[in-house]
């Protein structure tokens, strides 16, 4: 990417190195399984989702990794993907990594190793987007409340887009999320931070986070993607594919509905896109990509 062409969207966030075991079925308490294969993937949550808007749009990704090959690996695979690596910190961590387990029917279980992420500071996001100057700010929650917390400051106190992917689920200051538009995150999710039972409508979900959020989109896999905004809820039905592997595809969508929402779509039709654009990867092999 080039330096005239201004950044769109800023992803704040991790690069791991993933090892996928391929499997029939997740083992259970202390069972063990066989496995049909072993796989190295270039992964982390703001890795996927820098490369998923780079298809797009402008795309820069702020985050740390190791002086390893794994680091030359994640870099390379970032700048191919055309993402501006200028503000990707190489720390004395190794570079971090996650343990997949990927299912026959395509779903997948993750264990995250943070490593380089956690040595991300508060500083170094807030001077990388005022260099960067970007349209919209993505992250997640894989690296420091602190960096969470700058990402969301930096983008309310510039009057940017702040899109958060709340994931993994922890608690996070009603100041973060207030400044979400949209909050994304999957049903499971949803509910959690909701804090509603199961039996609760989505209705009752996307009004319960209103209150605390400027919009929400919740995805629910092959069934619909939920919009919600103080004007309207919506229900988007989503394109039905043979599921291949889910790995990376809620990251994707995160990234693409940021791109758009950074191309100047409103939330329902960037929401409608995005769940395309996840659906083509989820039937793809992970060897095609």
């Amino acid at each position: 990417m080039t330096g005239t062409r201004r950044c769109v969207v800023a992803v704040v966030g991790s690069l791991n190195l993933d090892l996928t075991a391929y499997v029939s079925r997740a083992p259970e308490k202390g069972e063990t399984v066989l496995g049909r294969h072993l796989a190295t993937y270039p992964g982390g949550k703001g890795a996927n989702q820098a490369v998923g808007a780079a298809r797009l749009v402008p795309t820069a990704i702020v985050g740390a990794v190791g002086r390893d090959h794994a680091a030359d690996l994640l870099r390379g695979v970032q700048e191919k993907a055309g993402v501006d690596t200028t503000h990707l910190r190489t720390t004395r961590a190794p570079t971090g990594r996650a343990i997949v387990i990927v299912t026959d029917d395509g779903e997948n279980r993750i264990i995250v190793i943070p490593e380089a992420n956690s040595l991300l500071r508060a500083r170094d996001v807030t001077a990388a987007l005022d260099e960067l100057d970007p349209v919209v700010v993505l992250t997640q929650l894989e690296l420091l409340p602190a960096v969470t917390w700058a990402a969301a400051e930096w983008a309310r106190s510039h009057h940017r887009r702040f899109v958060l992917n709340p994931s993994p689920v922890t608690d996070i200051d009603d100041y973060i999320l207030a400044g979400a538009d949209p909050l994304v995150l999957n049903e499971q999710e949803a509910l959690l931070y909701a804090a509603l039972p199961a039996e609760a409508t989505f209705e009752d979900v996307v009004h319960r986070l209103l209150e605390r959020v400027r919009s929400v989109v919740i995805t629910r896999g092959g069934e619909d993607v939920v919009v919600g905004t103080e004007d309207a809820i919506e229900h988007l039905r989503v394109p039905h594919v043979d599921v291949v592997d889910t790995t990376g595809a809620g990251d994707h969508f995160a990234g693409t509905l940021a791109a758009l929402l950074g191309s100047g779509r409103d939330l329902f039709t960037a929401a409608r896109e995005a769940s395309e654009a996840a659906a083509r990867l989820v039937a793809m092999r992970r060897t095609d990509r």
